[in-house]
């Protein structure tokens, strides 16, 4: 089976770097394309790197020449970050646009990533550009180290939100995100790959084995809080109408505990056949990459959280 052509934007971000990194050792040809005085110390030195001006149309069109797959892997500032390649997307046989979480509704929606991210799409497919968009769920990382999703492992406390503690959530290293990608993109004919949805699932939990699993680490049960669904709602108005930046977690937290986690991805989830799952306990216990620094004022927003 031949190789396809893959062309990746953005490639020095948390997630961004994980997955180029592993696109470049799938053995397909990869090019990097990036914005005059971007960092390139990472790119190895097999890999094409093309310095593009995404205000010059024909200096974008000759980045893309002989592509087959463009990865625009950053997270859009605004709707107009990622149309710059509206007009010459048309060069390249797929393009995946950064999307890397869920299916929001249309509360989700409100939340201006999200709506950046659908904004994108929706664009995208009304100028009939084929697509692939990957859907991970959460990142492991965030979701059990940080308090963000309200699961605080250096404290040993969890909140229980709606029915939590019993719905799925669904997970995913970025290690095996990464993974995914070379898994996916490096060589799938790309007519299998035009126009899908495809999910991916490392891990799924309910909060009763996540508290379960803090137990075991810590030796003693951890502290459990409780809120309802409507509380949790109410938090992600405060957040949206008032900009504060836990908009995103409130969402989250209220998607799992309405047990919308699993629907969120789909039905269409890329097999790993031989790829090793992490499993809870050692995601707990050093398994997994650090995630990015947060902010004093968030660390203070999420800490708050618990109660």
């Amino acid at each position: 089976m031949s190789f396809n052509r893959l062309a990746v934007y953005a490639h020095r971000g948390w997630a961004s770097s994980k997955i180029f990194a592993s696109l470049a050792n799938s053995g397909a040809p990869v090019r990097v394309l990036y914005r005059p005085g971007s960092d390139i110390s990472n790119v190895p030195s097999g890999v094409e790197a093309v310095e593009v001006d995404t205000a010059n149309q024909d200096a974008l069109k000759a980045s893309l020449k002989d592509i087959d797959i463009l990865m625009y892997a950053s997270v859009p500032a605004s709707s107009k970050s990622h149309l710059v390649f509206e007009h010459i997307i048309y060069h390249v046989k797929l393009f995946v646009p950064s999307d890397l979480a869920f299916r929001c509704d249309e509360q989700g929606l409100r939340a201006r990533v999200n709506r950046l991210k659908n904004e994108v799409e929706m664009t995208a497919k009304a100028a009939g550009i084929p697509m692939t968009i990957i859907l991970p769920g959460l990142f492991a990382e965030s979701a059990l180290s940080t308090g963000l999703l309200v699961i605080d492992l250096a404290k040993n406390r969890i909140i229980f939100f709606g029915d939590s503690e019993h719905q799925v959530l669904n997970i995913c290293t970025r290690e095996y995100i990464a993974a995914a990608y070379a898994s996916i993109f490096a060589q799938t004919p790309i007519a299998d790959l035009r126009d899908r949805v495809i999910g991916l699932s490392e891990l799924r939990l309910t909060g009763a084995e996540i508290a379960k699993s803090l137990e075991l680490k810590h030796g003693s049960p951890p502290q459990i809080f409780r809120q309802n669904l409507a509380e949790v709602g109410r938090q992600f108005d405060k957040s949206v109408t008032g900009g504060l930046p836990l908009g995103i977690p409130y969402y989250c937290r209220y998607l799992w505990g309405a047990g919308g986690y699993v629907k969120a991805i789909g039905s269409d989830i890329w097999p790993m056949d031989g790829y090793r799952r992490k499993t809870l306990d050692e995601l707990l216990n050093g398994g997994m990459d650090l995630y990015r620094d947060f902010p004093p004022k968030l660390v203070e927003l999420v800490d708050r959280s618990f109660y």
